[in-house]
């Protein structure tokens, strides 16, 4: 295919996707999205990180989703590929009031995997990543190869669309990049509120650049809670823990410079 026609057919693609966005999520949310896209692409073009630097992983870089192959009705809901910052990982994981052994912890829309690795520094019952691209999911199987995974051995991720996926009865913590719009995330709830009625358990939610926060406000199990990091936090308490309002467990944890 000659390399005019291509490019040609990137840039319809990626105009859709962009008209698709505006007439579903309007144009407030349309343009804060494209400010956080302004706001990181300098970024994206630097040097590897220290974190990929240090352990010869590939999490790095922003990636279009119409540069992907994705076989699923939602794509056209996704967003693009971009790693959170390790270190907010952590902030967010230490600010919960749990203790990571009692707790899986699972990434929504999980991409290279990047998450996943810091999350290994803490004891979870097992860790995993939720990814409807098999570019990004292979990208992050070799990168959990590649990775000592010090303190949960049970790191995976799993080739999965989000809206259809379904999570198992086990606490859990739920991380969100702004993985896709509003529509996903609904079916998403609509998943995880069916399972916590059938197996009713502790769940944690941490929402980063949380353009459809509204979603989860309005969701009817989940409670906004205060925590000083830079995320939408939800939780959902299993009905004994609130009649006995007992208390919640901080962690507290030491890592080797």
């Amino acid at each position: 295919m000659p390399k005019s026609v291509s490019r040609h057919r990137q840039i319809k693609a990626l105009c859709d996707i962009a008209l698709h966005k505006l007439r579903r999520d309007g144009l407030a949310s349309f343009l804060k999205s494209g400010t956080e896209r302004l706001r990181h692409l300098y970024a994206s073009k630097q040097a590897p990180s220290d974190f990929d630097r240090q352990y010869g992983t590939d999490t790095g870089g922003i990636v279009p989703l119409w540069k992907l192959q994705i076989r699923s009705s939602h794509q056209r809901d996704g967003v693009r590929y971009q790693a959170s910052d390790p270190d907010f990982v952590r902030r967010a994981i230490e600010a919960l009031p749990i203790r990571p052994k009692d707790f899986q912890y699972v990434d929504v829309g999980s991409g290279k995997g990047l998450t996943l690795l810091v999350a290994s520094e803490y004891p979870f019952r097992r860790i995993l990543g939720i990814e409807f691209s098999a570019e990004l999911h292979a990208i992050a199987t070799e990168n959990i190869r590649k990775h000592p995974r010090p303190k949960c051995q049970d790191v995976s991720s799993v080739l999965a669309d989000a809206a259809n996926y379904d999570f198992s009865a086990e606490n859990t913590i739920l991380f969100l990049y702004n993985p896709f719009g509003k529509d996903v995330l609904q079916s998403m709830l609509e998943k995880l509120r069916a399972s916590v009625v059938q197996d009713d358990r502790e769940i944690y939610v941490v929402y980063s650049h949380s353009v459809f926060s509204q979603v989860f406000d309005e969701s009817g199990f989940l409670e906004r809670m205060q925590v000083p990091i830079e995320a939408a936090v939800y939780r959902h308490l299993p009905a004994h823990d609130i009649l006995h309002d007992s208390p919640r467990p901080h962690i507290h944890v030491v890592r080797k410079n």
